[in-house]
């Protein structure tokens, strides 16, 4: 079974296709600024390899391209011969889960517009171009908040008028769930011990961050909430913040919702505090040459991590395990170290040498460390396509 898996950005495309029989990597590639004369386009086919620009006016001359590229290449003309399209898709109204993306699940995330500005309009463009394109290809949605459902109803509850949740869903739903759900599998097989009985606390930390408390292999709670902007810090959008502080700059600056809306996911987070990047090596680098606001921001991203830890821990009644993924916690030898630093109570003792060295995934605690601490080099895409292959076999 061959299963593409598409990564959507407003004005970039990400993909890899694979052979789920033995889950072997075909192709991969990834094209940007679409919509423009020049656009970057890499194509890694097999042992082929090739990059280049191009025009490519609109999404639909960009899923062509991909098309044309894997069917010459793979087989099977220019769809590749391929059962099915996956899609890490994010949010909508209603249980998630993984689902044939058809009009009436497209209906429930347009309903999540609002929630997701930056993820779900693009997919919905990019699923109906797919559809246009390719009629007789199934495409499958694994929505983000699905490994979360198994959060108790305690820990998901708002303090708001009840009705909310009953009428428009208000609840905490987590994202990063393809992610988390790779660490959860990773990591027993890193410390040779079943996932039952692991008391396990996931950080996914990149330009969008999240924490889960995992345990025997499921999440019981999870930093994110009703959106993704709720948690931990992230490179550009807030965070937990107290939500009077919304109406108090609003009735002061004359914002509408939209502005507000643009403000908080485009203008916050590390960027906001910094005033230069919600990139942390550019943070570091800034920090470094005596930048006190870069300084600023990764002591505040580090600290909320730090804390949500504690969180985690509270919720699983202990921790036998702490692992980094996404772009920060796989590559932030200095981030994990600070985030650490502080936490021995807990029995978390980082090693500094293992910390800087090692091949990618590995075990980075002290020798002594009650909690192990690992580094888990997180595959959403994978975790996408096996789910997208099960609900094929099962529907067809």
């Amino acid at each position: 079974m061959k299963i593409l898996v598409a990564n959507v950005g407003s004005t970039s495309f990400k993909y890899k296709l694979f052979d789920m029989t033995d889950e072997t990597v075909l192709a991969e590639g990834r094209l940007e600024r679409i919509g423009g004369a020049r656009c970057p386009v890499h194509h890694r086919i097999g042992t082929s390899e090739t990059r280049s620009t191009c025009a490519l006016p609109d999404y639909p001359s960009a899923i062509r391209n991909v098309m044309e590229a894997l069917g010459s290449a793979v087989g099977g003309g220019e769809s590749a011969d391929l059962d099915a399209v996956g899609f890490k898709t994010v949010h909508l109204r209603g249980e998630p889960g993984t689902y044939v993306l058809d009009d009436g699940i497209l209906e429930r995330m347009a309903d999540y517009n609002d929630l997701a500005p930056a993820h779900n309009p693009p997919y919905i463009q990019a699923v109906r171009i797919f559809r246009a394109l390719y009629p007789d290809l199934p495409l499958i949605g694994l929505f983000e908040p699905a490994f979360h459902a198994t959060i108790p109803d305690y820990a998901y509850t708002y303090s708001v008028p009840f009705v909310w949740y009953e009428t428009y869903g208000v609840r905490k739903y987590g994202f990063h769930g393809a992610s988390h759900r790779y660490v959860s599998e990773s990591v027993p097989r890193l410390l040779d011990r079943p996932a039952d009985g692991l008391k396990l606390i996931s950080c996914h930390l990149g330009g969008s961050a999240s924490l889960c408390a995992i345990k025997d292999g499921r999440s019981i709670d999870t930093t994110m909430g009703f959106s993704a902007q709720d948690g931990i810090i992230h490179g550009n959008r807030n965070g937990a913040i107290d939500p009077f502080i919304i109406p108090f700059i609003m009735d002061r600056e004359n914002l509408s919702t939209d502005d507000v809306r643009r403000i908080l996911t485009m203008e916050s987070g590390l960027a906001g505090i910094s005033g230069l990047s919600g990139d942390v090596r550019d943070l570091e680098t800034a920090a470094d040459a005596g930048n006190r606001r870069a300084r600023l921001a990764i002591e505040t991203f580090c600290y909320g991590v730090k804390t949500a830890i504690g969180a985690m821990a509270a919720a699983l009644g202990g921790v036998d395990a702490l692992a980094f993924a996404g772009g920060i916690g796989e590559r932030g030898v200095r981030v994990r170290r600070r985030i650490c630093r502080g936490l021995e109570f807990l029995g978390i003792e980082l090693d500094p040498g293992k910390n800087r060295d090692g091949v990618p995934e590995r075990l980075i605690s002290a020798s002594e460390s009650a909690v192990k601490i690992a580094i888990v080099t997180t595959n959403e895409e994978i975790i996408v396509a096996r789910e997208t292959a099960a609900l094929v076999t099962r529907t067809s």
